[in-house]
Order: C-alpha cells, then sequence, then structure tokens
C-alpha cells in the first residue's frame, strides 16, 4: 500500500473510532439530571466501552492531523509547527476527561453507592477540563482546515463543509445532552473524510511506476 493511501486510512480512522465509542455510550438526554445519568451508568460495560474507545479516538486524532501534516508537507506546502502540539495537548485533556466519565461513575457504583454522587461531586473538574480541552483541540482543528483548504488539498463545496464541520465540532459539546455526541461524531466525518478522500485521490494521480515521495 502506498504512502498516500496509508495516510488517508491513518486520517479517517479519528472519525471512526469515535463514532464507535459515542454509539456505545448509553445515550443521557440531559446531563444535568443526575438521576438519569446514573441510570445510563448501570450499562457498565457499555458506558466504560464507550468512553475506553472515545478517548483512544482523540489519542489517534494526533496520528490523523499529523498524517495531514505530512501529505500537506508532501506536497511542499509550509504547515506551522503550532498545530501539533495544540491537538495534543487538546487530545490529551479529552482523553483525561472521558477517561474520568467513564471509571469515576463506575467506580462509585462497584462501592454500593449511586453514580449520580460522582456526577454530583465532579462539578466544574470534568466539565472544565473539557472545556480547556474544546479550545486547545479547536485552535488545532480550525489550523488543520484551514491549511488543508489554503494548499487546495480540499476545493470547491467540500472546503466549505470542512470548516462547517470543524466549528460544529467546537460549538457542539456546549449542547448538555448525549444527543449531541452523535453530532460530535458527524462533525468529525464532515471534517477528516474529505480531507482523507482527498489524500485518496491523489494516490489515484499518481502517474504509474512512480515512487511515492
Amino acid at each position: 500500500m502506498d504512502t498516500y493511501r496509508i495516510q488517508a486510512f491513518l486520517v479517517i480512522a479519528f472519525p471512526v473510532l469515535l463514532s464507535i465509542g459515542i454509539i456505545l455510550i448509553p445515550v443521557v438526554p440531559d446531563y444535568a439530571d443526575h438521576h438519569t445519568a446514573a441510570q445510563a451508568v448501570k450499562s457498565a460495560g457499555r458506558w466504560f466501552a464507550g468512553h475506553l474507545i472515545a478517548a483512544v479516538a482523540f489519542v489517534m486524532s494526533v496520528v490523523s492531523v499529523s498524517a495531514i501534516s505530512g501529505h500537506l508537507r508532501q506536497r511542499a506546502y509550509r504547515v506551522p509547527r503550532y498545530i501539533s502540539p495544540l491537538m495534543a495537548v487538546g487530545a490529551g485533556l479529552y482523553a483525561a476527561g472521558l477517561g474520568a466519565d467513564g471509571i469515576g461513575p463506575i467506580a462509585v457504583q462497584a462501592s454500593g453507592s449511586t453514580p449520580a454522587l460522582f456526577f454530583d461531586g465532579s462539578g466544574w473538574y470534568v466539565s472544565g477540563t473539557f472545556m480547556a480541552a474544546t479550545v486547545f483541540f479547536g485552535v488545532g482543528l480550525i489550523s488543520t482546515v484551514y491549511h488543508a483548504n489554503k494548499s487546495h488539498l480540499v476545493t470547491g463545496i467540500l472546503s466549505y463543509v470542512t470548516l462547517f464541520s470543524a466549528l460544529v465540532f467546537i460549538i457542539i459539546p456546549a449542547v448538555p445532552s448525549g444527543w449531541g455526541l452523535y453530532g460530535e461524531a458527524a462533525a468529525a466525518y464532515g471534517v477528516f473524510l474529505p480531507i482523507g478522500a482527498a489524500i485518496w485521490q491523489t494516490a489515484d494521480l499518481q502517474p504509474t511506476g512512480e515512487e511515492d515521495p
């Protein structure tokens, strides 16, 4: 498999893993209702697996963005060095928040108490972590999309789709409902699928017999 197709697979890996994790997490219609959230935690296996896979997805997002940056550099386009550190910090914070949300309520439940105690006590510790993650990750994501469009890797209507999706990805965490997570997954596809497809198409345009740079 050539370099471009490997890069395309790495780019798409993030939204695929994220959507799997989100689908596994039992939906909490209103996160402000801690009793409802506690009921969702009763499906402990799904709750833990979903949060774990989503956390791994955000770790994978750093690889996905690195693949995009690497491809742009192969096209002789200069990519700012600050993007990867921003994405790494944001992804790390997302993973930390998901880890706390995934393990904390289950641990409380295993002790014989209601998981609502975790949601009551975590307060701004977890939500603040997610807010900080959104800031760092969001700036890195918008920068990635901007340079993917500016380099003409993504063109036409898809350039607007990627930009709109990146904005949705940043804004939608403010929705206090588990259904918002599905919008998050859709937005991730809206950003990374067109970019991955464009990289894949680059491989198809390579002359037969020509080696990848």
